[in-house]
């Protein structure tokens, strides 16, 4: 895909998600400049992930890495899947001393998540269950992590296009 290419589907709220820890895993992998997989760490929390996480080709977070995002899909993927996804917001947390957006997507390619277009189509137990994740899955490593705010789809698409 073109860089132009790209950045209308970023434009659009649609993104590529490469996923490095599938829904459930309590093991946080990561990927390498050349695309290699490597185990990072196990989390310490009392939770695996809430949805495959990994990180969205072509757009940066603001903690220099690629932007991350949460993919809200009900069975986990693998490490490596790329997945067409649909943004539809996202969650702005202060881990340690760096801001850090990470975006909620939903898979183009699963139906069962077709009626959702933004954060509120989420229950709100939901997406408190999000914020206590994400509030938590750093509770035993040397960093605090506060959720700050929850972002409707069009703050999320304004995160992933860096305007």
């Amino acid at each position: 895909m073109t860089n132009e290419k790209r950045a209308q589907e970023h434009r659009a709220g649609r993104c590529v998600v490469v996923v490095e820890i599938p829904r459930g895993s309590r093991n946080k992998y990561e990927a390498d400049d050349g695309g290699v997989i490597w185990f990072d760490r196990r989390l310490g929390g009392p939770a695996g992930f809430p949805g495959d996480y990994g990180y969205v080709i072509g757009a940066d977070g603001e903690d220099g890495d690629a932007l991350d995002a949460l993919v809200l899909i009900d069975e986990g993927t693998f490490p490596g899947v790329h997945m067409r996804c649909r943004v539809i917001g996202g969650m702005s947390l202060q881990v340690g001393d760096i801001a850090e957006t990470k975006l909620l997507v939903v898979p183009e390619a699963d139906h069962h998540s077709d009626h959702l277009t933004d954060i509120d189509d989420l229950p709100e137990a939901a997406v408190e269950e999000l914020e206590a994740f994400f509030h938590a899955y750093r509770m035993l490593e040397s960093k605090d992590v506060a959720v700050l705010d929850r972002l409707d789809r069009q703050a999320a698409i304004a995160v992933l296009t860096g305007t």
